[in-house]
């Protein structure tokens, strides 16, 4: 490979270095040096000068201590009580420390680093240790580290890969909708050139019953070939996005899936909770753990602003969507200069309680394609302001009349939104009933501690000071069917609780207990699926179906619509116009038919732009 030798001949004659890999799209160099190990910066600098990509300096097995030793001085360096697991990959020159407080290790510049570095002669690498236990994160953070030999020698292929020539000459670039166009749900596109093939999303269809086509994207389109897939790139773990993901490793692929670290880890959580559902409701998933953690080992996980080369023709930058923790807008450059396609996945062009804002400073952008989830032309967003104070007037109308509010939500996004709310009353002493949590809102909030870099400046700093909103005493996790029965015996109450549209999952235990009395209120802040119980709830249904059993619907039901993670209409066509360089083209999707028509008749008449609502299994010429 032409950069390899291009970094073998800025190496200095005493540098040691035994052996030279890729990881992805960087290159890593193993050295025997201890002097060039611990000084290197100089000769790391001319050489990304030149081959343009990241270079990272790792010791040999030979050269590092022993890990018992290792371990030993690290903890004379670092108060031990900060210090919850270390982790060794010899193969991989690293030492991996989880930390209550990764400040502490790290130090102020970095110079925590560095003194580990002299005194072990192994590469550190700090995680945060979340502040909640958690069995789920617990384990999907084994999964990540598990296996580091595979894992050197599959990102040394991914970067031959990427560094191959397949083609020479052919500048057509397309586009197929595999799902989620004219519809909210199943997201999944294919993105092609005559070098590369890359999937942009693969989820399920929560509406759909369950095991049906259309359940699930058209991955039984005629161009879609996991053979010859080059890499999955995924927006953020919403089921709706990433559900079929672990399935397409069933299937045969075995390539990279790229996203951010929070998006991986929620992923892995989501899927093994998709699958203890199926199991408990009598069916199947379409994939088991397996395949999960096959996804897990090849996931390639960039910061936010990195350019990383996925393909021979294609880079990748992932920034920050707003939408839900570590949702992400991808870039995807294609060659030379050729194009810029700009997926949006999920995004939120408005602060909110827990996450910044979508950012929009994109260099350039030829095509957008862009959800339309709200993009009908009444979909109209309250403020933020009013939102709350709606949802607190409702809430406490209940409680102040011995009810019990329960609140359908997603274990990740509005769930944590509700509570940093309900955390803020806590704080000025308006609040003193139980809140309990259900589903897997608990692991959610435990990785939400993981990554506060993810998260707002407010919520940060809380973190930071030990005051986080996921720790409030208040707030009551329950998660067996006794506990539940303890709640539907307990006074005054809100319940969080999923599924966030009412399609399985504890609210339904809730509501067949609770939905009959007067007393108690329903108050939706999320989208509610075209077809779902939820919806049926929301447009007026006085009697629903559980278990085949009717249920009558006499509590009081609201819908509280500030606190979606969605940009409303006049969101997405703001976020359009600010965005640094204007589409040539926007194509709509993940809306219901009407309102991915909607949005894309205003765009067009707003920015003069080619616009569009494609319909699934459309190919679509980009260029």
């Amino acid at each position: 490979m032409k950069d390899l030798d291009d970094v073998k001949n800025l190496l200095p004659p005493d540098s040691k270095v035994e052996d030279l890999k890729y990881e992805g799209s960087d290159v890593i160099l193993y050295t025997d040096s201890e002097d060039f190990f611990l000084d290197n910066s100089q000769t790391v600098k001319e050489i990304v000068s030149k081959i343009k990509k990241r270079v990272e300096v790792r010791p040999t097995q030979r050269l590092s201590e022993d890990p018992d030793k290792a371990k030993s001085g690290l903890k004379e360096m670092v108060d031990d009580t900060d210090i919850d697991e270390i982790i060794f990959q010899p193969s991989l020159g690293k030492m991996l420390i989880r930390a209550e407080k990764p400040g502490a290790v790290i130090g102020k510049k970095g110079e925590g680093l560095q003194d580990i570095k002299q005194e072990t002669l192994w590469f550190p690498q700090v995680e945060r240790v979340p502040a909640i236990d958690s069995k789920v994160v617990d384990r999907a953070r084994e999964l990540t580290v598990e296996d580091p030999d595979f894992r050197k020698d599959f990102l040394n292929e991914v970067g031959e890969e990427i560094r191959l020539n397949k083609s020479v000459g052919g500048e057509w670039i397309r586009i197929s909708t595999l799902g989620s166009c004219r519809q909210v749900g199943r997201s999944c596109f294919l993105l092609q050139t005559e070098e590369s093939n890359v999937l942009l999303d693969c989820g399920i269809n929560p509406s759909a019953e369950s095991g049906t086509p259309e359940n699930f994207p058209y991955l039984n389109a005629p161009e879609l070939d996991l053979q010859q897939l080059d890499a999955v790139v995924l927006s953020h773990a919403h089921m709706d996005h990433c559900g079929m993901i672990p399935y397409l490793y069933k299937m045969g692929y075995d390539g990279p899936l790229y996203c951010t670290e929070p998006t991986r880890d929620l992923m892995i959580m989501l899927a093994l909770d998709y699958i203890g559902l199926a199991h408990g409701e009598g069916g199947n998933a379409p994939y088991d753990s397996s395949h999960i953690k096959k996804a897990v080992k090849r996931t390639i996980t960039p910061e936010f602003g990195e350019v990383t080369d996925i393909t021979p023709d294609m880079r990748l930058t992932l920034k920050n969507a707003g939408h839900i923790i570590g949702s992400a807008l991808c870039h995807i450059h294609v060659g030379e200069g050729l194009h810029n396609i700009l997926y949006t996945g999920d995004y939120n062009y408005d602060s909110t309680e827990m996450l910044r804002t979508a950012d929009t400073n994109f260099q350039r952008v030829e095509t957008m394609i862009t959800e339309s989830t709200y993009g009908g032309k009444d979909d109209k967003q309250t403020s933020r302001d009013e939102s709350n104070k709606k949802f607190l007037s409702k809430m406490k109308q209940t409680l102040n009349k011995g009810g019990k509010v329960i609140v359908p939500v997603f274990a990740v996004g509005r769930s944590q939104e509700i509570l940093g709310l309900l955390a803020d009353e806590m704080d000025r002493d308006y609040f003193e009933y139980p809140v309990f949590i259900d589903g897997m809102i608990r692991d959610a909030n435990a990785l939400h501690t993981a990554y506060p870099e993810f998260l707002s400046e407010k919520v940060q700093n809380k973190v930071y000071k030990d005051e986080s909103p996921f720790l409030k005493d208040n707030i009551e996790t329950i998660g067996s069917h006794n506990e539940r029965k303890q709640v539907h015996e307990e006074g005054p109450c809100i319940i969080l609780t999923t599924s966030g549209s009412i399609t399985g999952g504890p609210v339904m235990s809730y509501l067949k207990r609770e939905a009959s009395k007067s007393e108690n209120s329903l108050i939706f802040v999320g989208y509610q699926f075209e077809g779902s119980l939820g919806r049926k709830i929301q447009n007026g249904a006085d009697q629903i179906e559980i278990d085949g059993e009717g249920t009558d619907v006499n509590m009081d039901v609201s819908t509280v619509s500030g606190f979606s993670a969605h940009s409303d209409r006049q969101q997405i066509i703001n976020y359009c116009k600010n965005l640094r360089s204007t589409p040539n083209r926007i194509l709509c999707n993940h809306g219901e038919e009407s309102k991915c028509f909607s949005l894309a008749s205003s765009l067009h008449k707003i920015l003069h732009i080619d616009t569009s609502a494609p319909q699934n299994m459309e190919a679509i010429r980009l260029n």
